[in-house]
């Protein structure tokens, strides 16, 4: 019998291939970009909506901190509606325990009404529909003779 002990392992061969590339890539160790880049307007236009959404989603948020805020400190600093009891629970609990959900729900639906219309704004941007007499990018002008 022969001896079946460890076989060392077997020496590394690169290949290269003598092809030309295909892909007009960048050469390896460079970072590669993003194989279809938008163009400016595009990105411009895009990061501008992101921005826009950035902050209203921002002025929300302060907004709605603010807003509950000044509702608990009220129903903190003015004792006399301690006073104030419906079926036996003062009006203090039973505003924070149910009165934050109205504030909630109210500053959902300006958020979302604001985003569709900065999104709407996006799209005309876009679309190039800046005016009623202006083709947008996917539409085609039609020369004199009114063919496209």
């Amino acid at each position: 019998m022969s001896d079946t002990g460890p076989t060392p392992p077997a020496e590394r061969v690169r290949v290269r291939s003598t092809d030309a590339r295909t892909d007009a890539g960048p050469p390896s160790g460079t970072p590669r970009g993003r194989p279809e880049e938008p163009d400016d307007d595009v990105a411009h236009y895009t990061r501008g909506l992101v921005r826009a959404q950035l902050r209203l989603g921002l002025a929300c948020v302060v907004s709605f901190l603010v807003v509950v805020t000044l509702l608990t400190v009220t129903m903190s600093a003015v004792p006399a509606l301690d006073a104030v009891v419906i079926l036996g629970v003062p009006l203090p609990w039973i505003v924070h325990a149910y009165g934050f959900y109205p504030v909630i729900v109210a500053f959902a639906v300006v958020f979302a009404v604001a985003a569709a219309r900065n999104e709407r704004r996006y799209r005309a941007l876009a679309e190039g529909s800046a005016g009623p007499g202006e083709a947008g990018p996917d539409e085609a002008v039609p020369d004199e003779a009114g063919a496209p």
